[in-house]
């Protein structure tokens, strides 16, 4: 599974949820369409670092990391390659 299938399926499962979004366009603004809250941005920080192996500094966690799927996997992607 892609990197962003997997953020897609957890976003929509463990962030959203009660949203009953079935789907997500990568470019939708997670902040500003309220799909995503403080809350949910720990609990993805969380699940990128378990599932990535990649450790989020407190300096990254600033909206354009994780403002839509797209910024998120971009994110993840640098993460990957800097380790």
């Amino acid at each position: 599974m892609s990197i962003t299938a997997e953020l897609e399926k957890f976003l929509l499962t463990e962030i959203a949820a009660d949203l009953d979004k079935k789907a997500l366009d990568p470019a939708e603004d997670l902040i500003e369409q309220r799909i995503i809250d403080s809350l949910g941005i720990l609990k993805l920080v969380s699940f990128l670092e378990k599932n990535y192996g990649i450790q989020v500094d407190d300096t990254d966690v600033v909206p354009e990391n994780f403002q839509s799927l797209k910024s998120i996997v971009e994110y993840v992607e640098k993460k990957k390659k800097g380790k």
